[in-house]
């Protein structure tokens, strides 16, 4: 009888030979074997290449780099419910169990990093209020005397443009536009300010610019969690704590990923406050309403990130955007720092040590750039005639 099946396929050995292996071809076998093995040599080479990764950028300490754990111990919960919370009166370092960035840091007894100042305005003193966030408040900088509006007071007094110049910081670190103009309306306006000054960022369109500074306060997040560049950046609590451990992965988040989130912000309701809009807007809308109230100048000065060189920035439609809000608002004026910081071609990885904040040599240029633009709103003072 004559066999009509199909002949099975057989293996051939290394001489072309074929042989069966218990009865049947072991050419599947082989093949998935071969497949497995380019699998794991694929993800042995990613693995050493994302060690290597690691190891060099921690080496070279390449920016941006996150944040040290917040300083909860300079920090307290606000009754206000605008604020949330505020700096702690009076505070020292030697109070505060770890500084952080908040190294050199002493708090007045108004409740801010500044020198004291006294209540009401003395006569004959020319007073500028600026508000601000971790920036403002000199988060990096350790000397008081180095932060941009102890330096601006310094060079506006110099000049002798005008009589006696005080400047008065209400900078907090993680506030949001709003909450700044909150603090010029609760605290601010006691001082009797000629000028104010709002030192903006590129999260101040954010609803969540604080980082949950209210549940670090409190506890609720635990201290991997409290490393943050910007709040908003970050989303999915696995991918939180993967950016903690991980510089490569911080680096390439942070340099790589996308910004547009913040655009979109415009028209997103937060659910807590129940407002719609970005706090900036919010924000720059009571400025104008204090301003036109009280009478004194507003300035805004939008400062850009030092994640990468200025030549390169990308955060220009932000920019616009801020400037476009406040373009309807006659009472203040705007200032792009990004153009000044350009035009000097200054290289921003020298102007900050984590890609966000100032340091001493930051500070020393906003000081400068902003001194420029406010000495022509100062009325000169001329002897009278006798």
């Amino acid at each position: 009888m004559i066999n009509t099946c199909p002949r099975q396929p057989v293996p051939v050995d290394g001489w072309g030979r074929e042989f069966l292996v218990n009865g049947q071809s072991d050419k599947p076998r082989s093949s998935r074997r071969r497949r497995c093995f380019r699998g794991l040599a694929l993800l042995a080479g990613l693995l050493v290449g994302a060690l290597l990764g690691e190891v060099g950028v921690r080496f070279f300490d390449l920016s941006p780099r996150p944040l040290p754990a917040l300083a909860v111990g300079y920090y307290e919960v606000s009754p206000n419910r605008v604020l949330k919370y505020r700096f702690r009166a009076n505070t020292t370092p030697e109070q505060v169990e770890s500084a952080g960035d908040h190294n050199g840091f002493r708090i007045n007894a108004a409740g801010f990093r500044d020198v004291d100042h006294v209540v009401p305005k003395p006569d004959g003193v020319t007073r500028i209020i600026v508000l601000g966030d971790s920036v403002t408040a000199g988060v990096g900088v350790e000397d008081v005397e180095a932060t941009f509006s102890r330096r601006l007071e310094g060079l506006l007094n110099r000049s002798k443009i005008v009589g006696s110049v005080e400047v008065v910081n209400l900078g907090v670190g993680g506030y949001h536009t709003l909450q700044e103009v909150e603090t010029l309306r609760v605290v601010g306006l006691d001082y009797e300010p000629d000028q104010v000054v709002v030192g903006f960022c590129v999260n101040d369109f954010d609803w969540e610019a604080d980082g949950s500074v209210v549940d670090q306060i409190r506890g609720r997040l635990a201290p991997d969690q409290q490393s943050v560049l910007l709040k908003t950046w970050r989303s999915a609590g696995w991918l939180n704590d993967l950016l903690a451990r991980s510089r490569l992965l911080f680096f390439a988040y942070h340099r790589l990923g996308r910004r547009g989130s913040f655009l979109d912000l415009e028209w997103r309701r937060e659910s807590r406050s129940g407002h719609v809009g970005t706090p900036f807007r919010l924000g720059m809308n009571r400025l104008q309403e204090l301003a036109n109230r009280n009478g004194f100048g507003c300035h805004v000065f939008l400062i850009p990130a030092f994640d990468r060189p200025f030549a390169d920035y990308r955060y220009s439609e932000l920019h616009e955007r801020a400037r476009a809000i406040v373009a309807d608002l006659p009472a203040i004026t705007v200032v792009d720092l990004l153009e000044g910081f350009q035009d000097q071609d200054l290289a921003a990885a020298e102007l900050s040590d984590d890609g966000l904040h100032p340091n001493r040599e930051g500070h020393a240029e906003l000081a400068r750039l902003i001194a420029g633009h406010l000495q022509p709103h100062f009325v000169v003072e001329r002897p009278q005639r006798r």
